[in-house]
């Protein structure tokens, strides 16, 4: 292997790998800027405004858990520059990249309907005065003239309004009824279900506030499947590019073997195993810079360890440009035989 191969070779695949990184990295920030603005409420979610005097009691729509245990039922109590507290109640399903944010536990199912209090914090309002710790060195928000336990910490290093947020269970609240309510879950027809049941017994507005500012810029002028065409097409050119730039610098070495007698076969796996050789060691050394700046960088903004997906897109790499090449080297073998001889 001359050193043009081997350098020409090593700047295609770790630029193959860093747009491959770069694009998967980018996909989680964004994923994460939109949880982060929407207080890690989903898209999915409906939000419901009950209209003058027709407020339903709170205890009657906490009875919806009963009814439909898939859901989360949310509504803003508190909304200020430096704290905005939820209440919450139901399922409190959180996505992969959702549970990043929390440092602890967050609410689930069997949290609720138990007289107790408990609270998520974000980092801000635990270094606040809102949160004490008592003899027990357990901590404790204070709201509502009410204590509730920490059982988690949301530390996003994304949206200062996120860590200036608390989310208290929804039934420990002594007050009569609310007149906004977020309907939230994994499954629309849930969602749907149970806000078609709430329809029913009031008169309710429904709005929709959850395309928010983030999506929207990010998304305005390059939409994502647009996006997601342009990298495959790119892509797609350098796999190819690489492809012939091999079969450029192995042409001699091809024919010399096929003259002297070697087997079609043998030279296509002497090929493919420099060619291993080449993309495993790129793959290291691309790997290790990575976790490196992850290290230091990227899980600090709570993206994911992407390694092992960098492991399997090389070696996909690797597969199309081995079939590549075995397609034209057969191509040329069966077209040169037809003439007696064998050229590249």
């Amino acid at each position: 292997m001359t050193k043009k191969l081997v350098l020409g070779f090593s700047i295609i695949i770790l630029l193959l790998q860093l747009l491959f990184i770069s694009y998967i990295n980018y996909n989680g920030f964004v994923d994460l800027q939109i949880i982060t603005s929407n207080s890690l409420i989903s898209d999915k979610s409906v939000s419901l405004v009950f209209r003058a005097g027709d407020e339903p009691l709170l205890y009657e729509l906490l009875e919806l858990i009963k009814l439909y245990p898939d859901i989360t039922l949310l509504s803003k109590l508190y909304n200020f520059d430096n704290l905005i507290v939820w209440g919450l109640c139901g399922n409190c399903y959180l996505d992969n990249n959702a549970n990043l944010l929390i440092n602890g536990t967050f609410f689930v199912k069997d949290d609720f309907f138990k007289e107790d209090f408990k609270a998520v914090v974000g980092k801000n309002v635990l270094n606040s005065d809102s949160c004490f710790l008592d003899k027990n060195e357990k901590i404790y928000f204070k709201f509502n003239n009410n204590n509730y336990e920490v059982i988690g910490v949301i530390s996003s290093n994304i949206s200062n309004m996120l860590d200036n947020t608390v989310f208290v269970n929804l039934d420990s609240l002594n007050i009569e009824f609310l007149n906004k309510f977020i309907i939230d879950g994994t499954d629309n027809k849930v969602i749907d279900k149970t806000v078609n049941s709430i329809k029913q017994e009031y008169n309710v507005d429904i709005i929709s506030e959850n395309n928010n500012f983030v999506e929207r810029y990010i998304f305005n002028n390059v939409d994502k499947h647009i996006l997601n065409i342009f990298m495959v097409i790119f892509i797609s050119i350098l796999i190819i590019t690489l492809s012939m730039f091999i079969l450029h610098y192995y042409s001699e070495e091809i024919k010399v073997k096929r003259i002297i007698g070697i087997s079609f076969k043998r030279i296509f796996f002497d090929l493919f195993k420099n060619i291993l050789v080449l993309t495993l060691v790129n793959t290291i050394l691309f790997v290790a810079v990575y976790t490196i700046i992850y290290y230091n960088v990227l899980q600090k903004i709570h993206l994911f360890f992407y390694s092992f997906h960098v492991i399997i897109f090389s070696c996909i790499i690797l597969i199309i440009i081995g079939l590549i090449i075995y397609l034209y080297m057969l191509i040329s073998n069966k077209f040169f035989s037809m003439l007696g001889k064998f050229y590249f």
